[in-house]
């Protein structure tokens, strides 16, 4: 068949989008195979980075230790204000137990931090540099109290919901001198007070516990280990350096020389602590040896080669974002891919760096020497399967990673192609944000602007009347002056308002006056006057005019067409008709010969097949007016469906005598056709040339591609005097010979023009002088080599 079937866009867009999801994986899939690689070179790099964190691990340790220390001194005060409360069998706040309101310098406030080798005696000078009329100036006693007592609180929280369950510590304190006991442990550390008789129990409690220290205080709060093992290297001197001063430095006091002096030390009382693991002793800062442990493992696998797949996966997707767009048959980069927002990929970039150091790396060790998803840990799956749930995992989540980078690399890549500023309206959020508002912004200015009294516009009356409130606020604010304004303001308004509505009155009337007008039948009235807020419906009165009147030629050129073809239908099927009965009644005298009766036959079969023929085109002309003809369009080459019309009825142009030419394009053109239809159209158009062409003359078939559409002309001189126009010809019945003499239905021109509109084409023909000329119009599809044509 002449219809050409093109392989169309969508499917090569499916195509690009295949090969880009194929290419992405098989990279993602060798990324996973190197895994294995980089883990067993990274075994290496692990072991120079524990050399090298060996210290900072260190420093770890003696942190916790540190802390561990500090959280006893704290609880050291706690059980002390506890005991007291317990002894005088009442609630005592803690100002009134370690706050005498002396304004001597306590004696703990002579070690500042022994650590730090500060002597004695610079830190009781500078104490004592302090005088206490200055600081009564800016502080007075009630106000320390309130903030010692906010500092035991905290300290006493701390102290039974953290520093007990952290490091699972067990303590009992004793007061000397009522001898009240408190503690937490059913454990005999009490045994170390009377050590002479209880020496087993000690030598019990040494084995069982891994850290224990006694702290004895005599009555000036003096302050003395006898026993400290565990932690510090056993130094007791360890505990004895926390003081109170640094306590207060770290509550960021003003003055915590001066606050510490005002403070009691717990005195004639005995404490004991003790842990029974290391581990209780190192958990606190368990996170942070975690968090650097994983940095020392991910420097190593990032010097392993991890650093250089990452790398080179994102510079290999970038090349392919950039280069799969320049092969055109895959349209890599046309579609939605290349519209998400740069500030999407933005996001999607930082995503996937941060995925760098936080999940690539480690994932790289637990994938390759560990059970990610703890499958086989679970029984869930053997050692194997697990591996391979555990591979493919990171196959679909790098391919998820890359997808991410290619798509971020062609939005990006609109950037060049478009321009930064069409870039960022059309591809970015914010742009796309501001031209939403803008446009918001233009709607409102015209909805604000435009006073449509065909629509019930009550938001705008609203808007009008908002206004005018805010008016006379302003009015309002002026006093006395803002009165007289209010007064001038609404006799203005009162003088506008009716100037209005007099205007408004006599444009209705016009309206009402030209509508009565119309509805009585007078269709030439017009209405030049400018009516305001009335003019669309002056502008819809004046369309529905032109529209009866039109109504009415229409139906006026329906009448007369039906007349003419009662009497065209009724003479063209007469006259076959009455050539039949006439040669019918000749056959029936006997009298004639043989070569009569052969003539007589052969005029009555050609007269039968005449009526035959227009009642055929009668019927098809009938259709196609009804529109029940089925159209089936498929991809046709327009220049050999010609070559083929002309070829079949070329011994009807030579018969003719007529000089037909033809000029195509040597390409194939390619429209989407009813073959059959079209076939018609052209068929009926040469047969057209055939009768009433200049005998002798020259005929013209051009065929051209402009602006997408394929134009096809024919040119002929008429035998005939063209005394009609184009529009006429075209009728059902009419033909180039008013009488009526030739062969023709009259159906022709009116068939081919009916099938031109069903396959959404243009059928035109005019005539100017003798020339007759017919031009269809058709969309093209595609020329041969699938690319418009322009005309040149």
């Amino acid at each position: 068949m002449l219809d050409t079937k093109l392989k169309n866009s969508s499917d090569r867009k499916g195509a690009g989008l295949y090969v880009s999801v194929v290419l992405l994986s098989i990279l993602a899939a060798i990324i996973v195979l190197l895994y294995k690689p980089i883990a067993e070179n990274a075994k290496v790099f692990v072991e120079k980075e524990k050399v090298e964190k060996q210290e900072q691990l260190n420093e770890f340790s003696d942190a916790e230790k540190k802390a561990f220390l500090k959280k006893l001194f704290q609880g050291t005060y706690v059980l002390k204000w506890d005991l007291d409360r317990q002894k005088n069998n009442k609630k005592l706040d803690a100002s009134g137990v370690f706050l005498d309101g002396k304004d001597t310098v306590n004696s703990d406030t002579e070690v500042y931090d022994t650590a730090e080798g500060d002597s004695n005696t610079n830190a009781s000078e500078d104490v004592n540099s302090y005088s206490t009329d200055d600081y009564e100036d800016s502080m007075n006693m009630e106000s320390f109290k309130a903030d010692f007592a906010n500092l035991m609180n905290d300290w006493s929280y701390d102290f039974y919901y953290n520093s007990l369950s952290t490091y699972a510590l067990e303590y009992y304190g004793v007061d000397n001198q009522s001898g009240q006991i408190i503690t937490n442990t059913g454990t005999k550390l009490n045994a170390f007070l009377d050590s002479e008789n209880m020496e087993e129990d000690i030598k019990q409690i040494q084995e069982d516990y891994y850290f224990y220290t006694v702290i004895k205080f005599d009555k000036d709060g003096n302050a003395t280990v006898p026993y400290f093992n565990g932690i510090m290297d056993n130094n007791a001197n360890a505990y004895l350096a926390q003081n109170l001063t640094q306590q207060m430095v770290e509550r960021n006091w003003g003055n915590p020389a001066w606050y510490a002096s005002r403070v009691k030390k717990p005195s004639d009382m005995t404490v004991i602590y003790a842990v029974r693991s290391e581990e209780a002793l190192t958990n606190v800062n368990t996170w942070q040896y975690s968090y650097l442990m994983d940095q020392l493992n991910n420097n190593a696998y990032g010097k392993a080669g991890g650093a250089y797949l990452f790398a080179v996966a994102m510079m290999i997707v970038v090349l392919l974002g950039l280069l799969l767009p320049v092969v055109k048959p895959l349209r890599v980069g046309k579609g939605i891919e290349a519209r998400v927002p740069i500030e999407i990929c933005l996001a999607g970039f930082a995503v996937t760096v941060a995925f760098y150091s936080e999940i690539f790396l480690p994932l790289i060790n637990e994938t390759v020497w560990g059970d990610l998803f703890e499958l086989n840990a679970n029984n869930i799956l053997d050692t194997n399967a697990a591996r391979g749930v555990s591979y493919v995992f990171n196959i679909l989540l790098w391919a998820v990673i890359l997808l991410v980078w290619f798509v971020g690399v062609l939005s990006i890549r609109e950037l060049f192609i478009k321009g930064p500023i069409r870039y960022v309206k059309e591809n970015s959020l914010t742009g796309r944000f501001f031209n939403w508002i803008i446009r918001n912004i233009r709607k409102f200015l015209r909805y604000t602007t435009s006073f449509d009294m065909s629509k019930k516009d009550n938001k705008k009356l609203l808007l009008l009347l908002g206004c005018n409130m805010l008016l006379l606020i302003v009015f309002c604010l002026f006093w006395f002056v803002g009165i007289f304004a209010v007064i001038i303001y609404t006799g203005v308004l009162l003088y506008q308002i009716k100037k209005h509505k007099d205007k408004l009155a006599s444009d209705y009337q016009v309206i009402l006056a030209a509508a009565s007008n119309i509805s009585e039948g007078e269709l030439d009235i017009s209405i030049d006057k400018d009516l305001g807020v009335f003019n669309p419906l002056r502008d819809e009165l004046m369309e529905v005019q032109t529209g009866f009147r039109r109504a009415v030629l229409e139906e006026t050129k329906s009448q007369k067409m039906k007349t003419e073809l009662i009497t065209n239908v009724s003479h063209d099927l007469k006259t076959p008709l009455t050539a039949i009965i006439t040669y019918i009644d000749l056959l029936k005298d006997k009298n004639i010969s043989e070569e009569q009766k052969e003539s007589y036959v052969e005029t009555l079969d050609r007269k039968a097949l005449r009526l035959k023929l227009l009642i055929e085109d009668l019927f098809e002309m009938s259709k196609a007016a009804s529109n029940t003809i089925t159209i089936h369009p498929v991809e046709v080459d327009l220049t050999a469906l010609i070559k083929q019309v002309q070829f079949e009825m070329s011994d009807r142009i030579t018969a003719a005598e007529i000089d037909f030419r033809v000029r195509m394009p040597e390409d194939k053109v390619v429209v989407k056709l009813d073959s059959d239809k079209s076939y018609r159209i052209f068929e009926n158009l040469l047969n057209n040339m055939c009768k009433y062409a200049q005998r002798g003359s020259r005929a013209y078939l051009d065929m051209e591609i402009q602006d997408r559409q394929t134009v096809i002309t024919l040119r002929n001189i008429s035998s005939e005097e063209l005394d009609f126009s184009g529009e006429e010809i075209v009728e059902r019945f009419v033909r180039g010979d008013k009488a009526r003499n030739s062969e023709g239905s009259g159906l022709g021109l009116a068939i081919a023009k009916s099938f031109t509109g069903l396959q959404n084409g243009t059928f035109t023909v005019t005539t100017d002088g003798d020339l007759f000329k017919v031009v269809i119009v058709f969309p093209l599809v595609k020329n041969f080599s699938g690319t418009i044509t322009e005309e040149e």
